[in-house]
């Protein structure tokens, strides 16, 4: 789940909107590029200065890897600049990618605490149900994901963890793992 810029195609600067403010100088709706988005490469044209100008949103984001995922894994090097029809698709299969890592980066950090044995057992049966298919991700797989409860089952498990965050040996625990 880490974060490879170079095996994408820029779909964090296409995908995601912005709001203008403190993190970003304009607001652009999801699906239109990013003006800064170099016209004839997948880079961004003010990444030096994106401070500078505005756009600090741009360095705090972190895809956890689903957006080479996407390009790669899912769509196996297809760019939506070459084929502008598979934006869409790709978008929805950026954003399920971002969700599922998102969840299963959460999950990571669960198992580096000292959890009881209900807890761990929980923490594996959530991973399970995230479990990647034999054949790779796809849109259809990506959104059983929603559809079939395992966002669901994930978000309604979170509070048997909670007490893990006001244990200040838990939390030592973690940041002495990480």
């Amino acid at each position: 789940m880490k974060t490879d810029c170079s095996a994408c195609s820029s779909l964090c600067c296409v995908a995601l909107h912005f709001d203008r403010g403190t993190d970003f100088a304009l607001d652009k709706p999801a699906g239109i590029a990013c003006p800064n988005l170099d016209p004839q490469k997948f880079s961004c044209a003010i990444h030096d200065d994106l401070v500078k100008a505005g756009f600090s949103g741009c360095i705090k984001f972190d895809c956890l890897g689903a957006g080479q995922h996407t390009v790669q894994g899912v769509f196996g090097g297809t760019d939506w600049r070459r084929h502008p029809e598979l934006l869409p698709e790709m978008m929805e299969v950026f954003r399920l990618l971002r969700r599922l890592h998102q969840s299963l980066e959460i999950l990571k950090y669960l198992e580096l605490m000292p959890l009881g044995e209900e807890q761990l057992h929980l923490v594996n049966m959530l991973k399970a149900g995230f479990t990647e298919p034999d054949d790779g991700w796809t849109l259809s797989t990506l959104t059983a994901l929603e559809t079939d409860g395992a966002f669901d089952l994930y978000h309604t498990a979170l509070p048997a963890f909670q007490s893990l965050f006001d244990d200040p040996k838990a939390l030592a625990a973690l940041r002495a793992a990480t």
